[in-house]
């Protein structure tokens, strides 16, 4: 049976590892069929021969989907996060049309139910990672950490990371730390930028702290190869890519374990509850021999791949849409 799955141009690459599993899949019989689309009203009209769709994001497509659907459709629906506080698109889809609405934070469903449709079929699936696309590598004695995204939005928390950093250096000069991102070209992520930079000049961190500006997705793996460590710092995150990447490719793991939608439920191993633990964490870290750095670095890899990979994740996926 095909599945038609649609998403925005642009923003279908969340998917990318668990399509690719069910689509690999000799034993299923469902096949993905994709919907990449920048007419919304062409992709709704495409969902109609098809007796199951997929919409990835919770917004425009699925309100014109929900709205149009058949009888003897099936719609399966996944929500991100920031669709969640835009009150047009809660208010437009049609919840009663929808067979299931997946999370990747169980949190966010809880917050779902609670303050928008109690009565919606929901589910908490977690992110795939692509673990073909990330080599392992062995920890040096280095103490350099790395963060990463794909920008400088303030969301991501690197102004406050360079102030904790500041505070580690401080404790312990030998610390380095690489915050990457593509060229900021909005203007929150320019500000956000230039700001970043005013922080490192004026906490004298010229030689210790680097922003890096990515310029393809390809330079991430040489960026883990050459450092040792992977933080997390962001204000808010349903899941977090970068943090997953790290820790599948050995780094130790930092994250923000104050922050908004509670990262323990996939991070507990590696969050500190506040900025103080936060840096304990890392100067203790920074003392450790190179067999226990190594000893780490492998069971951080063995843990995305039993939790995240896209043959696990997939499957779930594979089983929820084969169940409808």
């Amino acid at each position: 049976m095909k599945v038609n799955f649609i998403s925005r141009k642009g923003t279908e690459h969340f998917a990318a590892p668990i399509l690719n599993y069910i689509n690999n899949n000799s034993a299923s019989e469902l096949v993905i069929e994709k919907t990449i689309n920048k007419n919304k009203l062409l992709a709704a009209f495409k969902s109609l021969f098809y007796k199951k769709i997929w919409v990835e994001w919770a917004s425009h497509n699925a309100i014109n989907i929900s709205n149009i659907l058949r009888s003897n459709q099936k719609l399966v629906i996944r929500l991100h996060r920031y669709e969640m506080y835009n009150e047009k698109y809660m208010k437009k889809i049609r919840w009663e049309k929808v067979d299931r609405l997946i999370f990747v934070n169980p949190e966010l469903e809880k917050i779902f139910k609670q303050k928008i449709n109690k009565f919606v079929k929901t589910v908490t699936i977690p992110n795939a990672i692509d673990i073909e696309k990330f080599d392992y590598f062995e920890p040096s004695s280095k103490n350099s950490l790395l963060a990463y995204s794909h920008s400088f939005h303030p969301v991501k928390g690197y102004n406050n990371l360079l102030k904790t950093f500041a505070k580690i250096i401080n404790a312990n000069p030998n610390f380095s730390l690489t915050i990457a991102a593509k060229k900021p070209t909005s203007l929150i992520h320019i500000k956000n930028y230039n700001e970043c930079k005013k922080i490192i000049l004026n906490s004298n961190l010229k030689n210790k702290a680097f922003l890096h500006e990515i310029t393809e997705d390809r330079e991430i793996p040489t960026l883990l190869k050459n450092h040792n460590g992977i933080i997390s710092y962001s204000d808010i995150e349903s899941f977090h890519y970068s943090f997953a990447e790290g820790l599948l490719s050995g780094l130790q793991g930092f994250c923000n374990g104050w922050r908004k939608l509670n990262p323990n439920t996939f991070w507990n191993t590696w969050c500190y509850k506040n900025e103080q633990k936060f840096v304990e964490g890392i100067l203790q870290w920074g003392e450790l021999s190179l067999s226990e750095r190594k000893k780490i670095s492998s069971l951080n890899r063995k843990y995305i791949i039993e939790n995240f990979s896209s043959k696990k994740i997939g499957q779930e996926y594979l089983n929820l849409l084969a169940s409808l």
